[in-house]
């Protein structure tokens, strides 16, 4: 039974805490938070990818501005906490009462930040959200791991009340900002960058992995992995079998830049001994990508029929967790290289698909599709572009994709190596990620 009470002195205790506390520091992340008078802004994210100091950024960002003059006009309630976890959704009205109380200044009328981070643990939630909302001087955030905050709830109680955004781990030019690094092309800044680089493909982006010893960040990137698919998976969907679970997320892990279907994925873990069914790999396959924890990249196409036909690419919210985590590792980073390339693109553009060449099936890595629905850039992803067979093998298809679809900017992303090459009178231009990403 919810003890009201003491509800209320972890509201208090929260709101006290930010004001004595103040804002910790943070490194700006680029990007808004969309918002708009009487709208629900909402941001969602893996765990660990920085939602919760992207906020700390807003407020900071609102106070500059003048809109808040002070962190006294911030509510900032983390519902990932046991002192919540019995709460109803016709509980929450205790936390807009309980803060208006601690300050008799705050009114209706006075300009107000909520922010609920995790609010989608209280069935329900939606309609509080949407009533705070209503007053044009309060802004509402919230906050999330869960992609149905996008497809589910906002397609029904949220649908014309919320405009959304989504923090992914650290782009490679916001890892260089976490590093003081502004000029990459001076002899001495580009050797920094591209050591920087080394260690971004090795490492991947988690914000608090930046500046961490190796030994640590190998020990994180496991917990990471056993948290996220503990508390956003098994434990939010009440997984009956978590050891078929946990052995099937390993296996997509070593999977990444590669195909996945169901009947393969069903003949691996009957090889390893753990029996599943095609319903429960489509399940997790869901579950996975709710939790941004994994991506399904279909292939590019305007046939339902042919997408459905064909292989889907498997690839991680952090290239590093399948690197630390995938029990069929290498040691090699040509899949992790593939993967990073994969989350920049996905950070630009709506849609981001694999390709298929009519004549010779060979496989374009990336087709980026535009807000209006055009194709307007198509990407190889090669380590080393530094042998002909590798060059013959790698750049027809993104000559063929060129003409055929008529896709003006084509690029092969490397490592290191820089070039253009002309292949059937298509201009193919060759960049390394560091450069390309700084």
């Amino acid at each position: 039974m919810l003890d009201l009470s003491a509800v209320k002195l972890e509201i208090r205790r929260k709101i006290n805490d930010l004001r004595e506390q103040g804002i910790p520091d943070f490194i700006r992340r680029d990007g808004s938070l969309f918002s708009a008078e009487r709208m629900v802004s909402v941001v969602v994210g893996s765990r660990r990818s920085g939602k919760s100091f992207r906020c700390f950024q807003e407020m900071t960002d609102l106070i500059s501005s003048g809109w808040l003059k002070s962190l006294q006009q911030v509510c900032s309630i983390d519902f990932d906490n046991p002192h919540f976890s019995q709460m109803l959704s016709t509980d929450l009205g205790v936390i807009r009462d309980t803060f208006l109380g601690m300050s008799p200044e705050l009114n209706h009328s006075t300009n107000l930040l909520f922010v609920f981070d995790e609010i989608h643990r209280i069935a329900g939630w939606e309609d509080f959200v949407v009533e705070l909302s209503r007053n044009p001087a309060w802004r509402v955030i919230v906050t999330g791991s869960s992609s149905r905050m996008l497809k589910t709830d906002v397609s029904t109680t949220l649908r014309g009340k919320s405009i959304s955004s989504v923090v992914y781990p650290l782009s490679f030019k916001e890892l260089l900002r976490f590093h003081n690094v502004d000029n990459t092309e001076s002899t001495e800044g580009r050797a920094r960058t591209q050591t920087l680089f080394e260690d971004y493909l090795k490492w991947g982006g988690f914000p608090q992995l930046v500046r961490l010893d190796s030994s640590v960040k190998e020990v994180l990137l496991r917990e990471y992995f056993d948290t996220m698919i503990f508390k956003d998976i098994i434990q939010r969907y009440n997984v009956s079998r978590p050891q078929q679970c946990m052995a099937f997320y390993r296996y997509l892990l070593s999977l990444c830049g590669k195909p996945f279907t169901q009947n393969s994925a069903l003949k691996h873990l009957r090889h390893t001994g753990v029996a599943a069914t095609g319903a429960q790999l489509s399940d997790y396959v869901e579950w996975a990508e709710d939790s941004w924890f994994l991506f399904g990249v279909p292939l590019f196409s305007d046939s339902q029929t042919e997408i459905v036909r064909n292989y889907r690419k498997c690839y991680a919210i952090d290239w590093a967790l399948s690197t630390q985590n995938s029990q069929s590792w290498d040691g090699g980073y040509s899949r992790a290289f593939e993967n990073l390339v994969y989350l920049q693109l996905k950070r630009s553009y709506p849609r981001v698909n694999y390709y298929l060449t009519k004549t010779h099936r060979q496989e374009v890595d990336f087709i980026c599709v535009d807000s209006t629905g055009k194709a307007v850039l198509a990407v190889q992803v090669c380590l080393r572009l530094d042998d002909e067979d590798v060059i013959r093998r790698e750049l027809p298809p993104l000559a063929a994709v060129s003409k055929y679809i008529g896709i003006k900017d084509v690029m092969v992303v490397t490592m290191y190596d820089e070039m253009v090459r002309v292949v059937d009178g298509v201009t193919i231009n060759v960049l390394p990620a560091w450069r390309w990403m700084a």
